[in-house]
């Protein structure tokens, strides 16, 4: 080799140095792990942006995956005994209705209603079935009150239909819901903000709780002191001949009272003051009792 091509060599030679370790230096980095996320192949991440889910579809998933896995603490009402008590007092309340009420008693029926609505308390009308009768708008205001706290959200059924319902059909339009509904019974489930502006202003009031125990107050004393021996013997003869409304109500107003002790539980616990003792006492008392678990209940919290 002749010197001069050795003397080209060596500036060509000393200029590919640098240039291959900068190449080699950039392959190194290429090689190294990315700073962030992503995804590992083959001992490389490939540098695409971390994907961060919403707090909504995060819980969208968990829910998702709870009902694929079956959730067990979801609320079945099918398996609890007082659901299961309910459905047999509304199937009973529509077998007594089917088989135990008079039949063809429809017009004497129209004729009894007529009598309360134009002559109330006047004595025209059998005085405990007045009391029976007039004792079916007090309860369900009851209920109304105790239940409304506890409807926002229900899965199943909205409470203001039925609600709504039983001041014309008592259990029968009642039952359903109080079967399927999902309880509110932990202590800050409800507060009052929560509340629409009717259950917030009339039902939660005093005033409003004050009025159906002294109207309550009144019917059962209005029915006690007219119950004598010929009060007794026709109320029979309405409830066994006579009309099937009389029976029929009889009926009804005895489940919705026996249905009463679980509801004034629920609204006592979710209010941080459940006894079974109290509620029992409340629930004991038909009409009466329950009206005056709204005159002595606390506020929910704000």
């Amino acid at each position: 080799m002749s010197l001069a091509r050795v003397t080209q060599a060596a500036p060509i030679a000393a200029g590919a140095a640098p240039r291959a370790r900068r190449e080699r230096a950039s392959a190194s980095r290429a090689l190294a792990p990315a700073r962030g996320s992503g995804s590992v192949v083959l001992g490389t991440r490939a540098p695409f942006p971390r994907t961060v889910a919403h707090p909504s579809a995060r819980s969208s998933a968990r829910c998702s995956a709870a009902g694929d896995s079956g959730d067990s603490s979801a609320f079945v009402p099918w398996t609890a005994p007082d659901r299961l008590g309910l459905a047999a007092g509304w199937v009973a309340l529509g077998s007594a209705a089917a088989f135990v009420a008079p039949t063809g008693t429809s017009a004497f029926d129209m004729d009894l209603i007529a009598g309360l609505v134009s002559a109330p308390f006047s004595g025209a009308t059998n005085p405990i079935f007045e009391a029976l009768f007039n004792s079916l708008g007090v309860v369900p205001a009851v209920y109304a009150a105790l239940l409304l706290p506890g409807g926002k959200d229900q899965p199943r059924l909205k409470p203001a239909v039925p609600v709504a319902a039983s001041f014309a059909l008592g259990f029968f339009a009642l039952g359903p819901y109080l079967i399927l509904r999902e309880p509110r019974d932990e202590v800050g489930s409800v507060r009052k903000a929560d509340l629409g502006w009717a259950t917030r202003t009339v039902l939660e009031s005093k005033v409003f709780a004050a009025f159906n125990a002294a109207f309550a107050a009144f019917l059962i004393a209005y029915g006690v002191t007219h119950a004598d021996a010929a009060a007794v013997e026709s109320f029979k003869m309405l409830w066994t001949e006579q009309s099937a409304l009389c029976c029929v109500s009889s009926c009804d107003l005895l489940v919705l009272s026996l249905a009463m002790y679980g509801v004034i539980g629920e609204d006592q616990k979710r209010r941080g003051v459940f006894s079974v003792k109290k509620a029992a006492a409340f629930a004991a008392v038909p009409v009466l009792g329950p009206c005056l678990w709204l005159v002595a209940r606390p506020k929910l919290p704000e």
